[in-house]
């Protein structure tokens, strides 16, 4: 392929990479690089399309984890966040074979799940948040408050 190809790709993805901040067409950028200079080398389409492929998804396996946690650090954690590890009261049995379950946490109720899906957290008990999924708190139990 024409290497101008490659250089008009590189460019496209670091324009939208910039526009967008999302950490996700850059790694595609990189493998255009990469088949940019395997074209200026090789006259094979096949080896260009091959080195874009692989340098594309390991640069987005290996580079993008550790960069997403690194420039995300100011992400402000909202309200639902922060319920993350605290205590909530079961007020009615938490199954999720029989798709039941709400929990009170600082006065205010919720649809609740448990964590495990063969636990059933009784109503009266406590339990610990371990996450939120949308409305619904996911819980784990908790034997010591």
């Amino acid at each position: 392929m024409n290497p101008w190809f490659w250089l008009a790709i590189c460019l496209v993805l670091i324009i939208i990479e910039l526009a967008t901040s999302a950490l996700t067409t850059i790694w595609f950028a990189c493998g255009a690089a990469a088949a940019l200079v395997v074209s200026l080398v090789f006259d094979s389409v096949v080896a260009e399309c091959i080195v874009f492929a692989v340098v594309s998804a390991g640069t987005l396996l290996l580079f993008r984890p550790s960069c997403v946690r690194r420039f995300n650090r100011r992400r402000t954690a909202t309200n639902v966040d922060s319920m993350v590890g605290k205590k909530a009261r079961i007020t009615e049995t938490v199954s999720n074979s029989m798709g039941t379950g709400r929990a009170v946490i600082g006065g205010m109720e919720w649809a609740a799940r448990s964590y495990d899906d063969n636990a059933e957290l009784p109503a009266g008990s406590f339990a610990c948040v371990v996450r939120v999924e949308g409305v619904k708190l996911v819980l784990k139990e908790k034997e010591e408050m």
